[in-house]
């Protein structure tokens, strides 16, 4: 199985010959994949969401104003679409975010921006209010991403480019500075770091933040995703924390010289094994690489590992696929 370099813990070697060392278990690993079947509600996926007591996963279409439950096998290795949940407005939507509380969802659109809470029936309860310069957020590069504390507390989005206020898009020598944005569930409490995406890898290329998944009230896997034609997709996660008071970026007019957040690299995905997968529909570096548009955190898998799960957004495409991808983590 390759992993990436730092990924696998070496083993110290003996003090003596009848010793003998555990293994450490590797951090990252491929723990699944599931294909979805061709669905009016498999197409155009963005952000999900899980939800441990009903042990499903929610995933909103950025096609359709509707969010869709996806139910798992025990060990995540089979998945069913179930009941889609229409949103009940008259409001623009591109869906690419979701939040589920036990009473309600909270969904991201990257038309507005906005972030609006629904309650289960898919009925409006009312919007998130957004810092104005968010207004700016560039047209189908704004908010790619929502997730929320597991207390409950603090919401976090931010947009998938530079917002028009803060500076240049990416190149291949430079990545977009975002801000990361979070919110107190009450409202009273905002405030923003400015976080660096990597460069665009190709000249011509598409790159951005995809996605967020918050660990606690501070640290955050963020999900960087990006395309170049007749190469295909590139998909890394990093971890980083909220927890670094000189890329609190709230009170700035821009972010071309601010300092951004440290991060550290998790996984790369191209570089994880992609055994018994079926040939990409496209030019792909992998078979595993296609279209990564959300993550979530799941349960606990049966080894003890932190389930990671993502999905891919097939952009109603026949040469896309609509794929769920479970990685085990140790975080």
């Amino acid at each position: 199985m390759a992993i990436l370099p730092g990924c696998r813990r070496k083993t110290p070697a003996p003090s003596a010959p009848e010793v003998t060392s555990a293994v450490t278990p590797e951090p990252c690993i491929v723990h699944a994949w599931f294909d979805l079947p061709t669905d009016v509600r498999s197409r155009e996926l963005s952000g999900i969401a899980w939800e441990g007591a009903t042990r499903t996963l929610w995933a909103v279409q950025d096609e359709r104003p509707t969010i869709v439950p996806i139910v798992p096998d025990d060990d995540l290795r089979a998945w069913t679409l179930g009941t889609p949940v229409t949103i009940n407005t008259q409001l623009p939507l591109d869906l690419e975010g979701i939040v589920v509380t036990p009473k309600s969802f909270i969904v991201a659109s990257e038309i507005g921006p906005k972030v609006i809470e629904l309650d289960r029936q898919g009925e409006v309860m009312g919007p998130i209010p957004l810092p104005s310069h968010f207004t700016t957020a560039r047209s189908n590069r704004s908010l790619e991403s929502l997730t929320v504390s597991p207390d409950g507390t603090q919401l976090f989005t931010t947009s998938e480019w530079t917002l028009g206020c803060d500076g240049a898009t990416p190149t291949t020598t430079h990545g977009s500075h975002v801000r990361i944005l979070r919110i107190s569930r009450d409202g009273k409490k905002v405030d923003e770091h400015a976080y660096a995406s990597d460069p665009t890898p190709h000249s011509g290329g598409d790159y951005g933040v995809a996605d967020l998944a918050a660990l606690d009230n501070d640290q955050l896997l963020v999900l960087e995703r990006g395309w170049t034609a007749k190469v295909g997709n590139t998909a890394r996660i990093y971890r980083t924390s909220l927890a670094q008071p000189e890329a609190s970026c709230l009170d700035a007019s821009h972010l071309d010289d601010a300092p951004t957040l440290k991060k550290e690299l998790l996984v790369d995905l191209g570089a994880l094994p992609a055994r018994g997968l079926p040939a990409p529909r496209q030019a792909q570096p992998t078979p595993l690489l296609d279209n990564y548009e959300g993550m979530a955190l799941g349960p606990k898998l049966k080894d003890g590992r932190q389930s990671l799960i993502l999905v891919t957004d097939d952009n109603n495409r026949p040469d896309q696929i609509a794929r769920l991808l479970v990685l085990g983590v140790t975080l």
